[in-house]
């Protein structure tokens, strides 16, 4: 065979492999927008609502009592009552209040203060909210009224905890959410 026919076959047979064999051409495809929309999430908030009750301690005689200059004896009891405004919006919204830092602190031993859980009281609502209640965002935008109690134990012996100081300050209330069922099913 000449060179010119040859040619023309090894061209042709190239012109085949690309077009036939693995070439890039164009293949039908659609895309649709699916006109989702958008979505809003939820929000979760603890404040502390100052115009009803910014917070007042109350004694084992339910007197009110200035934390600061009061001296707790064992036997007695020391309720710290405070009311918090809570937001919880969400559709599968679930959260627990509960109290941070309580508990044996400074000089003060486990013999000596028992903390109890934060008691919730919810004046709106169709229902009494107990401790360890999961609240739920039928109560958004209410006032709560957080009570929590340090007990300090008649059963104290000796001198345990005589003349110690129980530090307050770092005690506070926190709302937690609770992931829905299906988000720990992985």
């Amino acid at each position: 065979m000449n060179k010119m026919v040859k040619g023309a076959i090894a061209t042709g047979v190239g012109v085949v492999l690309l077009v036939g064999g693995g070439g890039t051409l164009a293949t039908w495809n659609q895309a649709q927008s699916a006109s989702m929309g958008s979505i809003v999430s939820g929000d979760l908030n603890l404040e502390v609502n100052s115009a009803t009750n910014g917070g007042k301690w109350t004694n084992a005689n339910s007197t009110v009592v200035d934390i600061n200059t009061y001296r707790v004896v064992p036997g007695d009891t020391l309720t710290y009552t405070q009311d918090l405004l809570v937001t919880l919006t969400g559709d599968l919204m679930k959260a627990k209040l509960s109290v941070t830092n309580a508990g044996v602190n400074a000089g003060f031993t486990a013999a000596s203060v028992d903390v109890s859980p934060t008691a919730l009281k919810d004046a709106t609502a169709a229902k009494p909210i107990t401790s360890g209640d999961v609240l739920t965002a039928s109560v958004n935008g209410h006032v709560v009224t957080a009570s929590t109690t340090f007990t300090f134990k008649a059963s104290t012996t000796g001198r345990d905890s005589a003349n110690q100081r129980y530090n307050f300050g770092p005690i506070g209330y926190k709302l937690e959410q609770q992931a829905p069922a299906s988000a720990n099913a992985q």
